[in-house]
């Protein structure tokens, strides 16, 4: 509503600046004329703009821009994590994070977003072009998402399609649960509707292994009940090092009851290691190593402006040496509080464990506060 009022009071300033001198010598003849005339003319502007955070090009284009300033704070109790929790995968390794506390705060996270929009006389074209600033370790601009869309076939650097990107479970924390497929590769992909509430995928893409023996091969499937209910099926296929591998990601949403909500996800597959949110290897003593992991993350309104959720990831991995991990386990504790619809203030618990083929157990905790203003 402000925004709106401040580009309403622009316009008005510029059409008034624009048409004063002759204006001023039909005021007294006819100033309700005038007024009418002023008005028709911010309405045509107005019509012409658009958003406030949307401009058209002269091409006929549409671009809308969007984002968001974040700030992050933590404190750490066990181990250094750093920026997230990724280092939660080498906690207790020669290489691994720093076994003391410490404090911290970025702005990494920091988002700056375009989409594009063409209309053409076979359909409108879409582009997507989306960084944040975690690049070089942080601090650096980087490329997080490239693609163009048209008719369904889309064409760049996006999420790796069998992700449950839908029901990844949303936490302050950039890393989020264990035991979930996170890798944006470039892939030409095509979605279609065969059925009324079903939207089906497939993909080839760039493998995010680069020793795979050839691109990636994906494919998923959703089923949407109603607005918060939903279930999803999604497949990979891979080889790498001569070794075939292979993922399926199960995943679900629903409403519980007022204000409640869940999103769940189960993920199950063989040499899968290099895909999931804390890597690890795909291929052991030449065999595809299995992978089985889950996550469950249940949200509760407590007002319109208050929400506390709690989320918990874990992944179970067959085959290592003795010092490789065997387990991870996550627990995130949230509540966030929204004062306006672009503010959003919260704190979060991370509780995370590591635990070793060879028995051995490292635990990590962090307390992080966060506020991010989005537009």
């Amino acid at each position: 509503m402000k925004n709106s009022l401040v580009a309403r009071t622009a316009l008005a300033g510029g059409v008034l600046a624009a048409t004063l001198p002759g204006l001023a010598m039909a005021q007294e003849a006819n100033p309700q004329g005038r007024i009418a005339q002023l008005e028709r003319r911010v309405a045509q502007l107005e019509s012409q703009q658009g958003d406030a955070t949307s401009v058209q090009t002269p091409a006929g284009a549409t671009l809308d821009f969007y984002g968001y300033a974040k700030a992050d704070f933590f404190a750490d109790e066990d181990y250094d994590l750093g920026n997230t929790i990724f280092s939660l995968g080498s906690a207790g390794l020669p290489d691994g994070p720093e076994d003391e506390g410490t404090q911290d705060a970025i702005a990494y996270e920091t988002r700056l977003g375009l989409n594009a929009t063409l209309p053409t006389e076979m359909g409108d074209m879409g582009a997507t072009i989306e960084g944040d600033f975690y690049g070089d370790g942080g601090g650096e601009f980087r490329l997080r998402l490239a693609y163009g869309e048209f008719m369904g076939l889309q064409a760049g650097k996006n999420w790796t399609n069998w992700m449950p990107l839908a029901t990844y479970p949303v936490t302050l924390d950039f890393q989020g649960p264990a035991g979930i497929p996170f890798a944006r590769e470039t892939q030409l992909r095509y979605t279609f509707e065969p059925m009324d509430a079903v939207e089906a995928s497939v993909s080839v893409e760039d493998d995010p292994n680069g020793e795979s023996d050839r691109f990636a091969v994906t494919a998923a499937a959703q089923y949407t009940f109603n607005d918060d209910t939903s279930v999803r099926l999604g497949v990979v296929s891979r080889e790498i090092e001569g070794e075939s591998g292979y993922g399926i990601a199960l995943s679900g949403a629903a409403g519980l009851w007022q204000g409640g909500s869940v999103v769940a996800n189960y993920i199950h597959g063989e040499g899968i290691g290099s895909y999931m949110v804390f890597p690890t290897d795909d291929i052991y003593d030449g065999d595809a190593v299995e992978t089985d992991a889950a996550q469950i993350q249940l949200s509760q309104a407590v007002t319109d402006k208050i929400t506390l959720s709690g989320a918990w990831g874990y992944r179970e991995i067959d085959a290592g040496a003795a010092n490789d991990t065997e387990e991870l386990e996550t627990v995130h504790i949230t509540a966030t509080y929204k004062p306006v619809e672009p503010v959003t203030m919260g704190v979060e618990y991370i509780n995370g464990t590591r635990r070793e083929f060879d028995g051995d157990s490292f635990d990590a905790n962090r307390w992080q506060a966060s506020v991010k203003y989005e537009f």
